[in-house]
């Protein structure tokens, strides 16, 4: 079965509209005005329904026996299991490793090099959708808790991006795209089915908003 990528309704960073590509880059959402921003976060939100549904048909048809889609926490851990089965990395061209090294300070340029491969577009895809769910079930188990994008400090990782909102102390956001990438990159060194339902632990501890403030 074919997994179908998210397109975003325009393109920046060089992305060809892949909207996977565009929220696992670090800097692609700086490029954006405060307007695009706004375009871009109302069309993401229209896509949630369409992108978990396509989710749980693709898991339905490597194992139909899993039944996941229920936004409780312990669902992490069977879909973090699944997703690491997926996880598939391809060689760089020359052209795209000078790429990447243009969009990086010099200091760490020997590093940026070190890095030879990327991730195909569909384990991008499917980690998008994965992080999609995780905002999903954030919201849906913490009502006060909100989608919506930061535009302000412009230079901010999260600005532009949809990210959830409303936490509480200094943790002004969750951004569900860079958990679930980060921890992407961690499983590729070491297989762990549980290490985004710790996380999402972590963070429910320490940050999210159980009642109206």
């Amino acid at each position: 079965m074919a997994y179908s990528m998210m397109m975003a309704p325009f393109d920046f960073a060089n992305h060809n509209k892949i909207a996977a590509r565009q929220l696992f880059d670090n800097y692609a959402f700086f490029e954006l005005t405060p307007k695009q921003a706004g375009e871009y976060f109302k069309w993401f939100k229209s896509e949630i329904p369409y992108r978990l549904e396509l989710l749980w048909e693709y898991i339905q048809g490597d194992f139909p026996e899993i039944r996941i889609g229920n936004f409780s926490p312990e669902s992490l851990v069977l879909l973090w299991k699944w997703f690491e089965t997926k996880i598939e990395q391809v060689p760089m061209s020359g052209k795209e490793i000078e790429y990447q090294v243009a969009k990086y300070p010099q200091w760490i340029e020997d590093e940026i090099r070190k890095e030879s491969t990327k991730y195909t577009d569909i384990t991008l895809s499917l980690a998008l959708d994965i992080a999609i769910y995780l905002g999903e079930m954030i919201v849906k188990n913490y009502p006060y808790l909100y989608w919506g994008y930061r535009t302000k400090p412009k230079n901010e990782f999260s600005a532009n991006r949809p990210v959830i909102l409303r936490l509480k102390s200094k943790r002004q956001y969750f951004d569900p795209s860079r958990i679930v990438f980060v921890n992407m990159i961690k499983s590729c060194k070491k297989h762990e089915e549980r290490s985004l339902y710790d996380l999402y632990r972590y963070w429910e501890d320490e940050y999210f908003i159980s009642s109206k403030p």
